[in-house]
């Protein structure tokens, strides 16, 4: 069952929208993770809800596709998936925020009580609904089914172990010598024999 729920306080609106779920959300489809807050602080606040000029408290929005960072300060951590990072967030998809996070805003800047959050890693999605949709070839790790008008669509690129190496080819023979037949009318070559490094001889047809 999703949810899209709107509420107001009189100065925001915070939208509460799982939509992006196909069905009912698995116990055992999503792991721990540590987020940088500071990440989803962008100038058209594309991955929160709750913004206001009063605001002391805004949300990240659930469904956010996540990706690991593996450079820089922030090693080992997450934030979104970006295309354009340099972090490590561009080269793969992990998984998607399990639920809204919501962050205090005081005069120091972000303030988040706890900022280790649940992240779905596998499961069937509306891929047409998530808050924040990645560019077509974006690569999704985990094991992810995109379920649009009944027809499903996996997501998450699987590859089989590699398999042993073949055994190593003969190597091919060449030619040693090269015989022609020419014609003594005409002085055209019209025909030769060709002897090969194994000791094999082919005959060589011109037409």
């Amino acid at each position: 069952m999703t949810q899209e729920m709107v509420h107001s306080s009189g100065i925001v609106t915070v939208e509460e929208d799982n939509s992006w779920r196909y069905g009912e959300k698995n116990t055992n489809d999503s792991v721990s993770v540590t987020i940088v807050p500071e990440l989803f602080k962008t100038a058209d606040n594309k991955y929160l809800t709750g913004v206001g000029p009063k605001a002391t408290t805004v949300y990240i929005r659930s469904g956010i596709p996540l990706a690991k960072i593996t450079s820089g300060a922030n090693v080992g951590s997450y934030g979104p998936y970006d295309k354009q990072a340099t972090d490590g967030r561009q080269t793969k998809i992990a998984g998607l925020l399990e639920s809204m996070v919501s962050v205090n805003i005081n005069l120091s800047g972000w303030d988040l009580d706890d900022p280790t959050v649940g992240m779905t890693y596998r499961g069937d999605i509306v891929a047409s609904n998530l808050p924040v949709k990645p560019e077509a070839g974006a690569v999704w790790g985990g094991e992810f089914y995109d379920v649009e008008d009944d027809v499903v669509k996996p997501l998450s690129a699987s590859s089989g172990a590699a398999g042993t190496p073949g055994p190593a080819g003969k190597d091919g023979a060449t030619i040693t010598k090269m015989e022609l037949t020419q014609d003594p009318s005409s002085k055209a070559i019209t025909a030769g024999k060709a002897t090969l490094s194994n000791g094999q001889t082919v005959n060589i047809t011109i037409s």
